[in-house]
Order: C-alpha cells, then sequence, then structure tokens
C-alpha cells in the first residue's frame, strides 16, 4: 500500500500560533493523519513508520468489518481487533459514540507512548487532539473560531497530571464530525482516546446556550475524565480540574 506523505509542510491555521522555545517540533503528515510533535529531538522518522503502521491495521481492519467505519453508536467489543482497533473499541463504549470518534486521540497516544522511549517529554497533537508526558507545566492554547477567545486562554497541563488526553471537538469549524453546535468542547483524560471519544459525545449534546452545563455534567460523570470546556458563542463553562492561564 502506497501513502502520500511529508514532513513540516503541513501547517494548519492553528499551529501558527504556537509558541515554543522549549522542544524540538517537526511534523508527520500521512493522508487525512496529520500530527504535530514536540519532542527533545527529531523523531519524525519513526513517528512515520508508527502511523503507517497504525493506519494500515485501522484501514484492514476496515476492510473486512465496514460497519466499523461509519457506525455512530458503540459496537461490540472484537478481542481479535489490533490493538489501536481495541483501544478504540473501549473508549467509544464509554462515551456512547462510534469507534472512529476516537481515532485522532488514539493514533497520538499510541505513537507518544512509543516516542517517550526517545524523549523524555512527547506532545503529540493529531488534528486538535493532543497527547501529553510532560516533565515541567506546559500550556495548551484554546482556539475556538472566534475572537472573543482566541489566542487569550490556554489550560495548564502540569506534570503529574501527564500523561494525559487533551482532545477537542467543534460543531462549527474543522474536521470534527459532530451534531453539536459548540464552538469548543475540549476534554482532559486519563488516555487521549477517552478524551477524544467524550469530546465528541458532549459537543453533540451543545446545541444552545443551555445546554453547556448539561454536557459538562455528562462528561464528568465518565470514569477516566478529568476536566471539561464548553465555548459556544460567548459563553465558556468549565467542570472538574482544568487550570486556565494568559497567553496574550
Amino acid at each position: 500500500m502506497h501513502h502520500k506523505h511529508t514532513r513540516m509542510n503541513s501547517t494548519l491555521a492553528y499551529r501558527a500560533l504556537i509558541q515554543n522555545t522549549r522542544f524540538t517540533t517537526f511534523e508527520v503528515c500521512v493522508e487525512t493523519t496529520s500530527l504535530f510533535i514536540c519532542a527533545h529531538n527529531n523523531l519524525g522518522d519513526r513517528t512515520l513508520q508508527l502511523v503507517h503502521q497504525l493506519r494500515n491495521d485501522i484501514k484492514d481492519y476496515i476492510a473486512k468489518h465496514d460497519n466499523f467505519l461509519h457506525a455512530l453508536s458503540p459496537l461490540e467489543f472484537d478481542p481479535s481487533a489490533p490493538e489501536v482497533v481495541r483501544r478504540m473499541y473501549s473508549a467509544s463504549a464509554k462515551a456512547s459514540v462510534g469507534p472512529m470518534a476516537a481515532v485522532a486521540g488514539t493514533i497520538a497516544q499510541m505513537i507518544g507512548e512509543e516516542l517517550t522511549t526517545y524523549s523524555p517529554e512527547i506532545i503529540i497533537e493529531n488534528g486538535g487532539d493532543i497527547w501529553a508526558k510532560v516533565q515541567e507545566p506546559a500550556v495548551i492554547k484554546v482556539f475556538a473560531g472566534r475572537k472573543a477567545f482566541l489566542g487569550d486562554c490556554g489550560i495548564v497541563i502540569q506534570p503529574h497530571d501527564t500523561p494525559s488526553g487533551i482532545c477537542s471537538s467543534s460543531g462549527r469549524f474543522g474536521h470534527s464530525f459532530s451534531f453539536g453546535k459548540a464552538d469548543c468542547v475540549t476534554i482532559l483524560a486519563s488516555s487521549a482516546s477517552l478524551a477524544d471519544a467524550v469530546a465528541t459525545a458532549t459537543c453533540n449534546r451543545v446545541q444552545k446556550e443551555e445546554d453547556c452545563v448539561h454536557a459538562l455534567e455528562y462528561a464528568c460523570t465518565i470514569s477516566g475524565v478529568t476536566g471539561a470546556m464548553v465555548i459556544y458563542w460567548d459563553t465558556m463553562a468549565i467542570k472538574g480540574c482544568i487550570e486556565l492561564t494568559q497567553t496574550s
């Protein structure tokens, strides 16, 4: 199977906002997978190998189980599936969404876990879904697509809370498939697979401003979720362990 792949040439608009003096940064892009990675050294070649491996595992599984690609609700767990697929099954079941809702977070996490062999700190962003393991605090900027919150706040990630997932979904912009209308839903969880799936499920629950609180309450009832944030127009609602800071 042949893939078009590049490194350092697919910067998404929000990536131009990243301020970094601490890490070596690089990009790895294969088809719809676009990774921006912060590490202590450039691990692009190894990352590219891992992306191909995980994408092939998912593609091969979908070729034999076509309902896996389009399901909007959890499917019966398949213990014989590749590990990346098993993780997606498990996360989607907890969030009551289809397994593909966890794909970006799962890929980010599995690559991050492997790369910690080569770098003690890793932050991997996969289309707005992040897996992080840090030794010093890091700030994840919140991009909600509107001037009210663009670039002026971020979520502080403390070392003792990592490794963890910080994943977002939007009903108004970006690549996320959503039934909701929130500008941005961000979930912090013990895993990026879970954070990704719960972000989708939470965003689906926001149709109007009054839904924000109920959506947050839903998210924080799920075991493994440590915090949730919803931005809807000029309203920001937060629940759980989320530390915000000014970034501009």
